[in-house]
């Protein structure tokens, strides 16, 4: 992505607490673990927000063919426009009272990091619920008459009608899936991920299952399915199928991971508060948005039976 600096390729230092806390959330934040995370390659205030220029893949000509010692073609534009996004600074403070300064469990483990460990899973986690939040970006104004706190918009802020496929009340099926995927192929655009909620995410194993289903003769063990990976699909060829309780019910969000990214203004860190009762307080900040680089990078199916 033209302007993001990785932080995959950031030494020791200052993106340690960031990669620490993501690769914490496999499980519970599967989107916000595998998201391609970074910092602005160039500064800027972070009032002003994160803006960028759509990129995407050319494609080949139909007819191109010209005339002998002819003069140049016309130039083209494969520009699509750009789009942006605001900041979010997110909170977590934890602490324990004076008289546990010290103290331990009874397992061993040191009373002020185990409420830090639980504010590590409620930051990672309420970064979760940003990215697949519905809401628009919101400009933050620390100056006016009332304060106003940025918010980054999320993944369903970029679902529009040209990357929604609308279920009508239908039950999840193969054809609509394909059809979905189709939405970003037809685009340029291959599909990585697609995630759901449980409902869909039982409807879809079963879909799968039907189709891989193999009797056995006096068999009396029930085994069950948990499809992971949905292969081998014309419009995309290795698509991750993640359950999430972030989707809405009745709904598909489908991503190119590739083409999304989650943007630093400040990484995550830890703070040390100052002491003006008798406790230890720290505090866990982030300021951070979405990037959606392509506007086929996500898509969404509504409407389906549930």
């Amino acid at each position: 992505m033209v302007g993001i600096s990785y932080l995959e390729n950031f030494g020791a230092g200052d993106a340690d607490l960031t990669r620490t806390i993501s690769k914490l959330g496999y499980n519970d934040t599967p989107l916000f673990n595998a998201i391609t995370k970074g910092i602005p390659s160039k500064s800027g205030e972070s009032w002003k927000g994160h803006s960028w220029r759509y990129e995407t893949a050319p494609d080949g000509d139909d007819n191109n063919a010209h005339v002998e010692g002819s003069g140049p073609s016309t130039a083209n534009s494969a520009d699509l426009g750009s789009s942006s996004n605001h900041y979010q600074i997110i909170k977590h403070t934890y602490g324990i009272s004076g008289s546990m300064e010290g103290k331990t469990r009874t397992d061993g483990s040191n009373e002020l990091a185990n409420e830090g460990a639980d504010a590590v899973i409620r930051h990672r986690k309420t970064i979760e619920k940003m990215l697949f939040s519905v809401a628009a970006p919101r400009q933050g104004d620390k100056d006016a008459t009332v304060p106003v706190a940025g918010l980054s918009g999320g993944i369903n802020h970029w679902c529009v009608a040209e990357n929604t496929l609308p279920a009508n009340g239908s039950p999840l099926s193969i054809k609509l899936l394909r059809n979905l995927l189709k939405i970003a192929y037809l685009q340029g655009q291959t599909i990585t991920h697609i995630f759901m909620d449980d409902v869909q995410k039982d409807a879809l194993d079963d879909i799968l299952s039907d189709k891989n289903q193999v009797n056995i003769l006096g068999a009396n063990v029930l085994e069950g399915t948990n499809y992971t990976t949905l292969s081998n699909m014309a419009y995309a060829p290795n698509v991750k199928i993640i359950m999430s309780p972030n989707v809405t019910a009745g709904e598909i969000i489908s991503m190119n991971l590739k083409d999304v990214a989650l943007v630093y203004q400040r990484l995550s860190k830890t703070y040390e508060l100052a002491r003006t009762a008798d406790s230890m307080e720290k505090e866990l900040i982030s300021e951070v948005t979405l990037r959606v680089n392509n506007p086929f990078a996500v898509g969404k199916m509504t409407g389906l039976a549930v």
